[in-house]
């Protein structure tokens, strides 16, 4: 645990290397690069997978990149709008699963169907889940080198 509190001192640094690799490089892509900006994004992965990574970053380059360079004018009108639309999709998607999913039956809406899936339940059925090691080591005997 202790060894995670040089995470702080690496977030105070890692902008200092930068602000001052930027003042020697005036015209390089570094005055593009935010640490704060991404220690935030990836503080906040745990609870998000893949999925909810990727399409960011798909939909994030195509329009504030490619878009952006190649189609200016257009970029510069709906860019705004897709962002709101985007949003607001979130928000009324959640407000859905809640009222669709959740709120009817206390929460217990395809308790018997979808739950009970066998996609839902089989990571139950594995060695992981039971904490069934792959080899056991020998009584009297120890993990790793005699030596170190």
């Amino acid at each position: 645990m202790p060894a995670l509190l040089f995470f702080f001192i690496a977030g105070a640094v890692a902008p200092l290397i930068v602000w001052l690799l930027a003042k020697r490089y005036p015209d390089s892509w570094l005055n593009y690069v935010n640490f704060p900006l991404m220690f935030t994004g990836i503080g906040l992965i745990p609870p998000a997978s893949a999925a909810n990574y990727v399409p960011w970053a798909i939909i994030g380059f195509l329009f504030q990149y490619v878009i952006r360079r190649r189609h200016f004018p257009f970029w510069a009108k709906y860019n705004y709008v897709l962002s709101a639309a985007l949003d607001a999709g979130t928000a009324v998607s959640t407000i859905l699963v809640y009222f669709i999913l959740q709120f009817p039956r206390n929460g217990h809406i395809g308790e018997n169907t979808i739950q009970r899936w066998w996609g839902n339940t089989v990571f139950k059925n594995t060695a992981d889940w039971h904490a069934v090691p792959l080899r056991v080591v020998a009584e009297g005997d120890h993990f790793g080198p005699d030596t170190w």
